[in-house]
Parts: structure tokens; C-alpha cells; sequence
């Protein structure tokens, strides 16, 4: 799974959502799924532009992530990939490399089903216990939506048009793994101004200390 925590606010942010949303789009890295989350942060909002897709929960979820990773550093754009790695700059090889070793890495298996406006999860087969260490492993559900874009009319990219991957809309978990499996259901509830045929479903598996990511799906 990769994320990238952003904001319209940033103007080093653009060509990294460019990058996502080609990874999205294209799946070009042979052995690797990219479920791609872009988180929109709210620390650049008052610097001139309010983003309309950020979030405090965003901005704390990559302060999280900070308090755990190698670099202690929270900045945007920051791409993390299975909750433990974190491109270096604009470096698309080392992060071809990243993703990679992370898919050859022990998953969970991770199934989702739609029935309407809710959707089951299950999960079983958790990484052997050398990765999982003890630590708790959360169930977070996460919609996100395609081909958004905002024209930007202050901060600092006034008067551009931003067009985003795939944003975050609703996070949430919604319950933790017990005796080494999980069964779940959730209603989506989607607001109205939500485009439908835009938005994915993703579940994914968190630890709740290392912040590493143990398995993902989509649909």
C-alpha cells in the first residue's frame, strides 16, 4: 500500500501526486498491487489556502507514522509505502526498489465483499510472529475517490489547477484482529457529492506500534 501525505497548500506536492496517480493508473512494476491513498494534511492551511480535502486525522496519522519511521521528520509531499518505508526525495527507482522487497514481504490475507451500502471483511493468515512481535493487529477501512482536482486560487500555488490520485475521503478502523483472524462488517454511508462509479473500497491491516502494514485489499 502506498500513501502520500499532501496538501494543495504545498507547492512541492503536484509532482507527487502526479506520480501516484501513475502508479495508480498504470501498475507498472511487475509483482506489485499499488493501493494508493493520498492523505491530504491540514498544517499548510493557514498559510494562505484552506485544502477542502484535509484533515487533522491526517496530519496526525502522519505524525504517527514520524514517531516510528527512521526519519523523525513530518513534511510534505512524504510517501510512505506499507507502513514502514518512505521514498527518499524524488527518487522513483529506490522507490521501485522499496515496493518491491515490501510485496515479497510475509501478508495477511485480506478479502472484501459489497453487499450495498455495506461491506465484510475478513481477514486470516497473519504474518509469522517474528513480524508481528506481540504487537496488535488493527482492521482500518479506508473510500477513497478518483480524479479529483481543485483550481487553486491562493498559497502558493495560486492560479494552478491541482488533480489529485486517489484521495482519502473516509479513514477509519473499524475493529482488530483476535486468535489470528477477523470478521467484520461496515456501512460506507458515502455523502452525496461523492462521485460513486469514483470511489474504492480498501481495508488493510495496521500494527498498532510499528506502524507496519501486513496486508491490504481493495475493490
Amino acid at each position: 500500500m502506498v500513501e502520500l501525505f499532501s496538501s494543495e497548500g504545498c507547492s512541492s506536492c503536484p509532482p507527487a501526486d502526479v506520480y501516484l496517480s501513475a502508479l495508480d493508473r498504470a501498475q507498472p512494476i511487475d509483482g506489485v498491487t499499488v493501493i494508493a491513498l493520498e492523505e491530504h494534511v491540514d498544517c499548510w492551511d493557514r498559510l494562505g489556502w484552506r485544502d477542502p480535502f484535509g484533515s487533522g486525522a491526517f496530519s496526525e496519522r502522519q505524525s504517527d507514522y514520524a514517531r516510528v519511521l527512521a526519519d523523525h521528520h513530518v513534511f510534505t509531499p512524504e510517501i510512505v509505502f506499507d507502513g514502514h518505508l518512505v521514498m527518499p526525495g524524488g527518487d522513483e527507482d529506490a522507490a521501485r526498489t522499496m515496493m518491491q522487497g515490501a510485496a515479497r514481504e510475509p501478508k495477511a490475507r485480506v478479502t472484501l465483499r459489497r453487499d450495498g451500502p455495506r461491506v465484510t471483511v475478513d481477514v486470516s493468515d497473519l504474518p509469522p510472529s517474528d513480524v508481528v512481535a506481540g504487537d496488535a493487529a488493527e482492521v482500518w477501512l479506508a473510500m477513497t475517490e478518483s480524479g479529483l482536482a481543485t483550481d487553486v486560487p491562493a498559497g502558493e500555488n495560486a492560479g494552478r489547477r491541482l488533480a489529485h490520485a486517489p484521495v482519502v475521503r473516509r479513514l477509519r478502523q473499524i475493529g482488530a484482529v483476535a486468535g489470528g483472524a477477523f470478521h467484520g462488517d461496515a456501512a460506507l454511508a458515502p455523502e452525496a457529492s461523492w462521485k460513486p462509479s469514483a470511489l474504492r473500497v480498501v481495508a488493510f491491516v495496521q500494527l498498532a506500534k510499528s506502524r507496519r502494514i501486513v496486508g491490504a485489499a481493495a475493490l
